[in-house]
């Protein structure tokens, strides 16, 4: 985790899209919450490096289409001078186009503050309109900012223009995005790329950015990188560091840090549910996907944080699985007998959401599942990994 993180840097949403709208159906609506305890090493340009302590408590409520996510950062420096920092934003998404589902739009608010060493105050108040094109493991975006932001004087105008394009394939997201951003009277280019790997426990991310056509807002090569390795329900570890750029909108000076610490998980998702998780007996016969409802899953730890999933599926002719352990990418299981289909995935241990679609059928809620409704009308499976 950064030390002096900006609200939001425009060159990574393209990330934050291939994350969230992928053509599968989200899990029920849920509340989490974490609390970063964290050491770094800080050097604001113009400064000497100091070391510091920070505590992050975040909190998160989202469901089909909606997330809210507020944020807060303490600050503690060697010298005993602090920093306070607190966020909050939402992103809203509109169901999926009639189109293929391939086209979706969002809106995203952000608004913030910050007090740096009990000698500067800084706002924000963003909104941005954002129009995705998405397929299964590519998409591209288009988004257009406005807001204000204020440093104690006058606030200022914000304006933000950008584009940007991302591809996945298995683990691995990859997305470049361009802006051009007018923040009062100074003006700035940013051109960049961002890396999302996520396998088994471990999770890492990167950026690597330019500024250039710059009047105020500083320029050059930027880049950061952090990893995660999740070492059980509620606990993980996280390091982190790289140089980052002066962010005009929400006051942060560049510089270059380095950090390490614990995420504790303080709200774990608790799913509604609605009905019995038996099985239904629906036959093929019955329409679009009946053969889904058939199905039984069963789920076999394997070791190393990966589990065996094996799906009974009577007269099947191809079986499909997707869930949070896939970012919701359709996984082909191959057949091991006659009613049997299996695959071997990453998933770490605690409660996952999964739906399976049969024979190109509708995605459902495999029987040996608890069985939760989502926000379009559907349901998702519910497992839980010892």
């Amino acid at each position: 985790m950064r030390p002096a993180a900006a609200a939001r840097h425009v060159w990574t949403a393209s990330l934050t899209a291939a994350t969230s709208l992928l053509p599968v159906r989200a899990p029920v609506a849920q509340t989490t919450g974490t609390v970063d305890l964290g050491v770094s090493i800080v050097r604001y340009d113009g400064f000497l490096p100091s070391g510091a302590v920070s505590l992050t408590p975040t909190l998160t409520w989202e469901r089909p289409g909606t997330a809210v996510t507020a944020r807060g950062t303490y600050l503690r420096f060697e010298s005993g001078r602090r920093s306070v920092q607190g966020l909050i934003a939402a992103s809203l998404f509109t169901p999926p186009s009639f189109l293929r589902h391939r086209w979706r739009g969002e809106l995203f608010l952000s608004a913030g503050g910050s007090s740096y060493a009990d000698f500067a105050s800084f706002w924000h108040a963003t909104g941005e309109a954002r129009v995705h094109l998405v397929t299964a493991n590519r998409g591209a975006w288009i988004a257009g900012t406005g807001g204000r932001t204020s440093y104690g004087i006058a606030p200022r105008s914000v304006a933000v223009a950008g584009f940007g394009v991302w591809a996945r394939r298995a683990w691995v997201t990859v997305a470049t995005s361009v802006t051009r951003s007018f923040v009062g009277d100074t003006a700035y280019s940013d051109v960049g790329s961002t890396i999302h790997a996520s396998r088994g426990r471990f999770e890492l991310n990167a950026s690597f950015a330019a500024r250039v056509s710059s009047r105020g807002g500083g320029h050059g090569v930027y880049g950061e990188a952090g990893s995660t390795f999740i070492l059980g329900e509620r606990t993980a570890l996280f390091i982190s560091g790289g140089r980052y750029p002066t962010d005009p909108v929400s006051g942060s000076v560049a510089g270059r840090y380095a950090s390490a610490g614990l995420r504790l998980r303080t709200a774990l998702p608790r799913p509604r549910v609605i009905r019995d998780p038996q099985p239904l007996s629906r036959s093929p016969a019955d329409g679009d996907g009946g053969a889904g409802f058939t199905a039984r899953l069963e789920i076999q730890p394997a070791g190393d944080g990966t589990v065996r999933v094996v799906l009974y599926a009577p007269a099947a002719a191809t079986v499909d699985v997707a869930g949070d352990f896939t970012d919701w990418r359709a996984v082909a299981l191959r057949r091991a007998g006659e009613s049997t289909w299996e695959c071997l995935l990453p998933m770490s241990s605690g409660v996952h959401r999964i739906n399976v679609r049969v024979d190109g059928g509708s995605w459902t809620a495999p029987g040996g599942t608890t069985r939760v409704a989502d926000e379009f009308g559907g349901e998702v499976g519910i497992v839980a990994v010892p």
